[in-house]
């Protein structure tokens, strides 16, 4: 028996059609198991975990704050002290909740990073448009 819509087509038409519907679906099938998602190996770098412990922040801008303020000053282009009252201000602001995927940047941290941005900026705006006397 055969239906009124495949009557305007040919039994030759229908099974290369079949055919071509039954290889795009093994291909469909094929391609989503080669997407399924690997397993990760580990979930954070080991250098990410020791940044808290042994990053820029934590060692050299603690040791210049205890050892040697004028390079705390130069760093940041701020004196620890001003660091620390803004930091007062805008924590509140600024500081975010620890969650079970990650810990929370730290406030100071946030700044610090902030301000030696700044600095970079500050200095290439000096080296740009500073014209030499001839």
């Amino acid at each position: 028996m055969q239906f009124k819509i495949f009557q305007r087509y040919s039994n030759s038409f229908l099974r290369v059609s079949l055919l071509v519907a039954l290889l795009l679906k093994k291909i469909k099938r094929t391609c989503n198991i080669n997407k399924s998602r690997k397993e990760r190996r580990f979930w954070a770098r080991q250098w990410i975990l020791r940044r808290n412990r042994l990053g820029a922040s934590d060692t050299l801008l603690k040791q210049l704050a205890l050892e040697n303020k004028e390079g705390y000053r130069n760093h940041l282009r701020m004196p620890k002290e001003k660091l620390d009252k803004l930091l007062s201000k805008v924590q509140h602001c600024i500081q975010k909740q620890d969650t079970v995927m990650r810990q929370a940047i730290l406030p100071k941290l946030k700044l610090q990073v902030i301000f030696k941005i700044f600095s970079h900026i500050r200095f290439i705006f000096n080296t740009c448009f500073y014209i030499p006397s001839v």
